[in-house]
This record gives C-alpha cells, sequence and structure tokens, in this order.
C-alpha cells in the first residue's frame, strides 16, 4: 500500500479491528460464543470490497479473534484440568484443599488478566496503526484466512 489512503479507508481498517474489542467488552455483558470473532468479521464483510487495505486489516484482525478464542479456550481446558487435578490429589489430604484449589484458581485468574490486557493493547495498536494508514500483524496469530 504506497498511495495515501484516505479517511474512510483507515478508519474501515480500524473499525475492523476494533470490532474485535467492542465485541470483548459486549461480551462481558451478552455473553455469546465468539463474539470477538464475529463482529470484526461483519465489519470486514461490510467493507472488505471497497479497498485491499480494508480486506488486508480486516483478514487480520479476525485472525487475531480465531487464534485468541484458541488460546483462551485451550488455557482454560488446561486450569479445568489442574484444577480437577488439584481436587483429586488433596482428597487424601483435606486440609490441603482449600489452600491447593486457591493457588489453582489464582494461578488462572492471573493468566487469565495478563491475557486480557495483551489482547487490548495489541488491538489497540492495531486500529491506532489502521487509522494512520498502516498495516499492522498481529504477533502470535494463526493465519486462518490468507
Amino acid at each position: 500500500m504506497n498511495e495515501p489512503l484516505d479517511k474512510s479507508i483507515r478508519q474501515w481498517g480500524m473499525w475492523c479491528h476494533l470490532a474485535g474489542l467492542a465485541a470483548i467488552v459486549l461480551g462481558v455483558l451478552v455473553p455469546i460464543p465468539f463474539l470477538g470473532v464475529l463482529a470484526p468479521f461483519l465489519v470486514w464483510q461490510s467493507g472488505r470490497d471497497r479497498h485491499p487495505f480494508i480486506d488486508e486489516q480486516g483478514r487480520e484482525a479476525i485472525n487475531f479473534q480465531i487464534s485468541m478464542s484458541i488460546y483462551l479456550v485451550t488455557a482454560f481446558m488446561i486450569w479445568l484440568f489442574l484444577l480437577f487435578s488439584t481436587c483429586a490429589i488433596s482428597l487424601n489430604n483435606p486440609n490441603a484443599l482449600g489452600n491447593l484449589v486457591g493457588w489453582a484458581f489464582l494461578l488462572g485468574m492471573a493468566f487469565l488478566s495478563l491475557f486480557g490486557v495483551f489482547q487490548l493493547c495489541v488491538v489497540i495498536l492495531a486500529a491506532t496503526k489502521a487509522s494512520q494508514g498502516q498495516s499492522y500483524r498481529y504477533p502470535y496469530t494463526l493465519r486462518f484466512l490468507q
């Protein structure tokens, strides 16, 4: 993308990224599974034919949200395994149950907090870059849409 992009194209690219963030915030109020993927997809579908920049940034935002969903579900499954295994281990020592489960719970909450901060930061960075007309590629993203 060597030519300067007009404001509406840059805004479409920015909204492709911010739609995922808005969906995450809205998802706290209305828990719809994979809303973080659906919202950027809808914005991308609405604007991808207008300019290659919108198509590129929309695909990038969708790939990131799919990747984050996969990582989150995987981490949740591991966390559940740890939580249940600590419960099973501590059945032999009932006094240790609360302590082990508490640590497993805190570990899960710490990871979830770090995960959320990471996601928030890179989505804001991507939206800022897109609003300036610069392409952004998310780190740690599996490329499903090429």
